[in-house]
């Protein structure tokens, strides 16, 4: 067993590039779990279990409301760990298998007698899937704050683990559907892929908690107010607060992007859904290879005006998807691309600013509580991602969506409405938070300063 005895890193140090790969590759797991069940799970309830989209909907709706009241808790508990390994990373080791394990059993397809009980089962795991998710996820996303308070190395860290997020995305949307085929379709086929990625799921979470061993850590909590008080004044934290809004709105119209992805290849652009295989890995290495651009353009303009950028270029896309058809597949795939490219800056921007409201918490408080701040935001993050299949099975329901036989022409146009247009919608009012958030670098160098000041002070 390793010890944590290594002197800690000089907060002003650049982070080595092994620390920075060992901290990215746990972003890998997670987004297998986020986003094989993002995409794949509304559709397994809908056409393998059989259950109608509205109650396939909301069944998948309540196990992640329940990581409302989770993630901050877990946040709060990782803030107070003490042990060799630190406050955050005990937990990594902690959940490695059950990680995996849960996620297996996600996609072993229910026989009960009714459709309800079948649906109930699958919420139920789904429920147990994410709770084991807060578990790993909380601790992990708390460590930026810790690894580094240079403003641009955050920057640099987040850019690794999303490399990380979206080789995670990428092995999802790539293998998930062709595993299945691969394993005879259906029941089995979902079964075997689903064995394969929790494996992969395991690994990953195993090897991030070997791969940050040398990391930095901060002494645990040893003041604080009481947890209900905690989560206020996290939203009392302006710029926090803002953020959360602004990726609140996000990540709604992610949920409904990765949940309604499948079924608009399927039912609008008449491809089989073996088709995710090509398309999701367009999407993603798009968003691999331009992740490094924005960490450059954020440099060069700041990260507010970078991000403002991407995301109306990503409400852009989406919204030029609802005038796609099937006779013009070459433009679908070029659409895809540029996806890519504005995703890349959703998964870069929100996650390197988080961080930074950590230092205005702390000079209001005098209080470290980064494990609160990835609760609050965590929680506000998985609930808007849960929304997203309910949406997208509420909208297939009004469409008149039959789990058996030919789709009515209403369903196309169901799905075109939620898919382009609820996304586009969600991510322009998104912008209306970002004109409000004025953490600056210079602002941030400014608070970093002052808690200097008075630490010193009271030394």
């Amino acid at each position: 067993m390793e010890s944590n005895r290594h002197p800690p890193a000089p907060p002003h140090q650049r982070l080595t590039l092994g620390l920075k790969l060992g901290y990215g590759i746990g972003d890998v797991g997670s987004n297998i779990f986020i986003v094989t069940s993002g995409l794949f799970l509304l559709f397994f309830l809908t056409n393998t279990v059989g259950v109608s989209p509205g109650p396939a909907g909301l069944v998948l709706l309540f196990p992640k409301l329940w990581d409302v009241v989770t993630d901050p808790v877990m946040g709060a508990i990782s803030d107070a760990t003490h042990s060799r390994w630190g406050r955050r990373r005990p937990y990594l080791l902690l959940s490695a298998v059950p990680f995996g394990l849960s996620f297996f059993f996600l996609f072993v397809a229910p026989d009960h007698s009714s459709e309800l009980a079948n649906a109930i089962h699958v919420g139920l795991l789904f429920a147990l899937g994410c709770t084991v998710f807060t578990m790993f996820n909380v601790p992990y996303s708390s460590m930026v704050p810790e690894l580094t308070d240079d403003y641009n190395e955050r920057t640099s860290v987040t850019s690794f683990r999303m490399v990380g997020s979206s080789v995670g995305v990428l092995l999802a949307g790539a293998l998930a559907m062709p595993l299945v085929e691969l394993g005879g379709k259906g029941a089995t086929g979902f079964r075997f892929m689903g064995a394969v990625l929790a494996g992969l799921i395991t690994l990953f979470s195993l090897a991030c908690f070997w791969g940050t061993r040398y990391a930095r850590t901060l002494p645990p909590a040893t003041k604080s107010p009481p947890f209900g008080e905690q989560v206020k004044i996290a939203l009392r934290n302006r710029p926090f607060a803002i953020l959360v809004g602004m990726y609140v709105f996000q990540s709604l119209a992610m949920g409904v992007l990765m949940a309604g992805l499948v079924y608009y290849v399927k039912y609008v652009m008449d491809l089989p859904e073996t088709a995710m295989g090509v398309i999701f890995p367009i999407f993603l290495v798009t968003g691999i290879a331009f992740i490094p651009v924005w960490v450059k353009v954020s440099a060069r303009l700041g990260k507010i005006r970078a991000y403002r950028i991407g995301l109306l270029m990503l409400a852009g896309v989406l919204f030029s998807f609802f005038f796609t058809t099937a006779s013009l597949l070459p433009l679908f795939y070029a659409q895809v691309f540029l996806l890519g490219v504005g995703f890349a800056s959703f998964q870069l921007f929100p996650f390197s600013m988080m961080p930074d409201t950590v230092e205005y918490d702390e000079l209001q408080s005098g209080l470290r509580r980064e494990g609160i701040f990835s609760g609050v935001w965590s929680s506000a993050q998985k609930t808007a991602y849960s929304v997203g299949p309910s949406i997208v099975g509420f909208a297939l329901a009004q469409a008149g969506f039959l789990t058996e036989g030919a789709q009515p022409p209403t369903v196309a146009l169901g799905i075109r409405i939620v898919f382009c247009l609820f996304t586009s919608a969600m991510l322009a009012l998104s912008l209306l938070f970002l004109t409000r958030y004025d953490l600056t670098e210079a602002r941030f160098e400014t608070i970093k300063q002052a808690i200097s000041d008075r630490i010193a002070t009271e030394r």
